[in-house]
């Protein structure tokens, strides 16, 4: 076991206002629970840009540029070029946050896989991985992105907060990809989630809390830091019958090799 094993938390959201104050600060109670890296993804080009300012100014934060599906409305042509753009920093590690989302009405499915295509296709001409938003959309978003990945096999990436079920979860991983848990794994009555982890192999996982959002318990209700990434090794340690350092030293090992991150 590798004793100076550490968190990374895959997809934390510090460029958003829940954390315009003080996201320094926790990013410093992070590093105090032993998570020593955090990615921030973008969700549009403006927040993409204040990661990879965030990214300047901090070594232990990395980041995606991309532009999810709720904020899609203007998607235009030119947007690939300037995530491109993005990625060409040493601190971008993938394209992301990209995908769909058919739960909420915020952009017409249409717009939605307009935009999702090309944020593919920019990923894949850049060898960067993706971070995916899948929301009630797994039917339509599973057949584009495993066609991207089995066009490259190179290509790959995370269905980051993943919440379908067992049987896509291992559609996934066999395909190659890793999946996102995060602090909805910790939460009860839900045999769905704890069936994913438990037929999950640890390689194919890593951690996430999606803060500001989906905060782990007993902290629900308050808002969601990546500090808590502990609690959700634990939970993953407690299913498969493992210790939370050897759920951190695995999971370190495949976020850094997913996105090229030299410890």
């Amino acid at each position: 076991m590798n004793n100076a094993a550490y968190y990374l938390d895959t997809h934390c959201h510090l460029n958003l206002p829940a954390f315009s104050e003080d996201w320094q600060q926790v990013v410093e109670k992070a590093a105090a629970q032993n998570v020593r890296k955090i990615i921030v993804p973008g969700i549009n080009l403006e927040t993409s840009a204040i990661a990879q300012k965030m990214a300047e100014e901090n070594p232990a934060i990395f980041f995606a540029a991309g532009v999810h599906p709720n904020d899609s409305n203007d998607w235009q042509p030119e947007m690939a070029e300037t995530l491109a753009q993005f990625a060409a920093h040493p601190k971008c590690i993938a394209i992301g946050e990209i995908g769909l989302d058919f739960y909420r009405e915020y952009c017409p499915p249409e717009i939605q896989l307009q935009s999702f295509k090309a944020q593919l296709k920019t990923a894949g001409d850049l060898g960067k991985p993706v971070l995916i938003h899948c929301r009630q959309a797994f039917d339509q978003l599973w057949p584009l992105l495993n066609g991207w990945k089995q066009s490259n096999p190179a290509n790959s990436g995370v269905l980051h907060a993943f919440d379908e079920d067992a049987d896509a979860a291992l559609e996934a991983v066999n395909a190659g990809f890793y999946l996102g848990i995060g602090g909805a794994y910790t939460y009860k009555k839900v045999p769905r989630r704890d069936e994913i982890l438990l037929k999950t192999p640890l390689e194919a996982i890593i951690l996430e809390t999606d803060a500001p959002y989906l905060t782990p318990l007993p902290y629900r209700g308050q808002r969601n830091e990546p500090m808590y990434i502990p609690l959700i090794a634990e939970k993953v340690a407690a299913l498969k019958n493992l210790t939370a350092a050897e759920v951190c030293a695995r999971t370190m090992e495949n976020s850094l090799h997913l996105f090229e991150i030299s410890e």
